[in-house]
């Protein structure tokens, strides 16, 4: 009877301890990524072939300035853009030159070619970090509720061990009433 109260102490105190009743702090919504609005390579070609340098000049400078914002936000957005760019203004660069010629639309043109490379960073190597911090938060919220299983179990035997030492007690209480009860009752029918 003893041995089946431990065991079902001890099975409450594990219910108890792998229970988490820290409350959970709301999910933070995902920051919102703005959108920015790129200058269509469509646009450009058509203003290339309707030879009109002070508005290719305007576009160009615009979808510079437009990757320099996407490859904060972007990197890999970025880097196509810029590669969409600089094919079509290659492809592109007779007619450019038949109609602009080596001024203001020459210099935009060089300085979206001279972008440096953008840098995309690598997502292999960023999933397996976070994968490696889930693993040691999984491993640290385990280790806890082990502990905290092992120090209920122990709260429970020690409360069990109060109980049964109160228990016993008062069953030798009770007895050394019982027999002096009886004894009572002897010397009572000896006429003592």
């Amino acid at each position: 009877m003893k041995k089946l109260f431990f065991m079902a102490m001890a099975a409450v105190a594990i219910t108890f301890a792998s229970c988490d009743t820290t409350p959970k702090a709301p999910a933070e919504p995902e920051p919102e990524t703005p959108e920015i609005e790129l200058v269509s390579t469509d646009s450009i070609a058509a203003i290339i072939e309707t030879q009109d340098s002070t508005l290719l000049n305007t576009l160009l400078t615009e979808a510079q300035t437009k990757i320099e914002e996407l490859k904060t936000i972007d990197p890999a957005k970025a880097k196509e853009y810029l590669a969409k760019l600089q094919a079509l203004l290659k492809d592109n660069a007779d007619k450019i030159k038949a109609f602009a010629g080596t001024g203001a639309v020459a210099s935009v043109i060089d300085a979206v070619n001279n972008l440096p490379e953008i840098e995309v960073p690598d997502v292999v190597d960023a999933a397996g970090e976070a994968v490696d911090a889930a693993k040691e938060a999984v491993s640290e919220k385990a280790e806890d509720v082990k502990d905290a299983a092992v120090e209920a179990v122990d709260n429970a035997k020690e409360a069990v061990s109060e109980k049964a030492e109160e228990v016993k007690d008062a069953a030798k209480e009770k007895a050394a009433d019982a027999v002096d009860a009886a004894a009572d009752k002897v010397k009572g029918a000896l006429g003592k």
